[in-house]
């Protein structure tokens, strides 16, 4: 059995986060991975069952890295309208700080197919204290009720715009941006 080297699963990682926000997700191939990360195809096989397996297992630490901490934040804070921000706020953050993963986790989040339904739904725990959040809203007569998908729509659709021309103009996102988008998506939810 071979020995796990961290170097080739950390070169691995970011070859595949470059050629993501370089190339965008649907051109990714094992080879290109493996070309960029100065390692034979074989080796990504040591390490991942296959293609799939790869971007899944990849989302899911970017899942845990991006969403880290969210959780607490949101269980100390009472108030459903700070909590809104307080997840728009780590959302920017994470985006500030790791801006490379935030592309690869949009990519991801738009492309669905490639990963599969086991890291799905285990990227849908880690993202539970959203639903939770949303949950409490529908119950408020304070928030607008809205099938979920509509609610995501306009409580999301902002910062990811908003990162979105962050990557295409390769810069980080302001505090005031970010309290800007929190206030116009806390307006927009509001009933």
């Amino acid at each position: 059995m071979r020995k796990i080297d961290p170097n080739k699963i950390a070169a691995i990682t970011s070859a595949v986060l470059d050629i993501v926000k370089s190339d965008g997700i649907v051109n990714l191939s094992m080879g290109k991975v493996a070309k960029l990360a100065n390692v034979s195809p074989r080796t990504i096989y040591i390490y991942y069952d296959d293609k799939a397996d790869l971007l899944g297992q990849m989302y899911l630490s970017v899942k845990h890295k991006i969403d880290g901490g969210l959780s607490e934040k949101l269980a100390v804070c009472p108030s459903l309208e700070a909590q809104l921000a307080i997840a728009i706020r780590h959302f920017a953050y994470g985006y500030n700080k790791w801006p490379r993963e935030t592309i690869y986790m949009n990519a991801i989040q738009q492309n669905p197919e490639l990963i599969s339904p086991v890291i799905h739904e285990k990227v849908m725990q880690i993202a539970q204290p959203i639903f939770e959040m949303y949950e409490k809203m529908q119950l408020s007569p304070d928030f607008k009720h809205l099938p979920i998908e509509t609610f995501t729509a306009i409580a999301a659709g902002p910062m990811n715009m908003l990162i979105a021309q962050a990557v295409v103009l390769d810069k980080k996102i302001s505090d005031q941006e970010i309290s800007d988008v929190i206030k116009g998506t806390q307006d927009a939810v509001r009933a």
